[in-house]
């Protein structure tokens, strides 16, 4: 399969695989402060960075979910955020994203998780889509409202080692 497959576009954004040559901008954008949101996905060096993505590389193989992509903003062709799909215990699919700080509040999050909706649900024959943001990220759940998800529930869970209350959407 070729490396760089394309999976979808929206009018501004292209969604592919992951390689390398992403790790550089990964790492810078996992320092961000808005990034620390996710533990998982902070980068400690560009070496760490590299290793993951062979990881998620090597997840396209197998179609072994999760899985994540690059974001691309197609004018300049840059790479500005993952999206990222996990199988949930029901067997549908719940959607993260994130975008790099300096390409947020310009409305891609919205136009992202718009297309990754309609992407998932024919890509993996699924009826719902969810996404389970804190409760206290804001733009997260402003993103989610604008996309057309509905609030399922709030509560609380274990979010990396400590009881956090989130919430529950799904499209």
């Amino acid at each position: 399969m070729k490396e760089n497959i394309l999976l979808f576009v929206t009018d501004r954004l292209a969604v592919r695989r992951l390689i390398q040559d992403d790790a550089e901008l990964l790492y810078k954008y996992s320092r961000e402060e808005s990034h620390k949101e996710l533990p998982n996905d902070i980068f400690d060096s560009i070496e760490d960075a590299e290793s993951r993505l062979d990881l998620a590389i090597s997840n396209y193989r197998i179609e072994h979910l999760p899985v994540y992509f690059g974001v691309v903003k197609k004018e300049g062709n840059i790479l500005i955020g993952v999206l990222s799909f996990k199988r949930r215990p029901d067997y549908n699919v719940q959607i993260n994203i994130s975008i790099a700080e300096e390409y947020q509040s310009k409305g891609y999050g919205t136009e992202l998780v718009k297309a990754a909706v309609e992407f998932a649900k024919e890509h993996f024959g699924i009826d719902a889509v969810y996404a389970c943001p804190r409760s206290t990220n804001v733009a997260a759940r402003s993103t989610l409202d604008k996309a057309g998800f509905m609030l399922l529930e709030e509560k609380e869970t274990d979010w990396f080692g400590s009881e956090q209350p989130v919430c529950v959407y799904q499209i």
